[in-house]
Parts: C-alpha cells; structure tokens; sequence
C-alpha cells in the first residue's frame, strides 16, 4: 500500500472505529476525509470504491439518507460487479427511510439476488411487510 492509500485507509478504518462505537457523526468525518483522499489521488481504484460504499452506509446511520443515496450510487456498480450488497442496501435503507417504498424496490431486488433471505435481518423488523412486497412483485414480473 503507498502513502496516500494507506491515509485513506487509516481514515476509513477509524470511521469504521467509531461507527462501531455509536459515534455516526464523528465516524461520518474520517469517511468524508477518506473520501477526499481517494477522489484526489485515487481515482477509480478498488479502495475508493470500498471507501465510497462505507461512507454511504455512514451518512445512512447518520440519518443523512439523501447524500448516502448519492454516495451509495457512486459503489453500487464495483459492490455488485464483486457480489457484494453494502451499496444497494445503503440506498434501499435510505429510500424506506425516507418512504420511497417504490424507489427501494430495484435494491432491495439487488440485495435478495445476493444474500436470499438473509434481507430480513439486515433491515427493521417493520420493512418485513415492504420488502416481501417488492419481492413479491419482481417474482409476477
């Protein structure tokens, strides 16, 4: 790893820290440095791709749920491309958050195709009802 990934790097994983730790609006910050790091110097590498799908999932923890729709977007393509739903679910969040039922739907889709019915427990007990209709509706299609 040279310098400047490793300080994008070192960034995110203290965002990681203090996300663990309940501290959303501090973790929020190192994602943004973190991010700034790689958009400079990293453009279009796997780490600001990484970096962009932590920070969506930050900004959504954050209650920021339009500007992690916006970030998530930016990883959703390199998350699915390596089989992973972080950016998908961030936006799919984000949306129900918000209640863009409709607008989750293709997400939420994304995710099931990756993780099956291992959805349930990444969301609120209360999207069950929301997420089985989404489901529902693409096995019609």
């Amino acid at each position: 790893m040279n310098p400047t990934e490793r300080q994008a790097f070192d960034q995110a994983n203290e965002a990681i820290r203090l996300g663990a730790t309940g501290n959303h609006l501090l973790a929020v910050k190192h994602w943004e440095k973190a991010s700034r790091i790689a958009d400079e110097h990293l453009p279009q590498t796997d780490i600001n791709f990484w970096i962009k799908s932590g920070f969506g999932a930050a900004l959504f923890d954050a209650d920021r749920f339009d500007e992690s729709i916006a970030i998530s977007q930016m990883a959703r393509d390199w998350c699915l491309g390596h089989k992973q739903p972080l950016a998908s679910l961030s936006i799919a969040r984000s949306y129900l958050a918000l209640g863009q039922t409709t607008a989750a739907t293709t997400y939420l889709r994304e995710i099931h195709t990756l993780i099956g019915n291992d959805i349930f427990a990444a969301f609120n007990d209360s999207d069950e009802v929301k997420i089985r209709a989404a489901l529902s509706d693409s096995e019609q299609n």
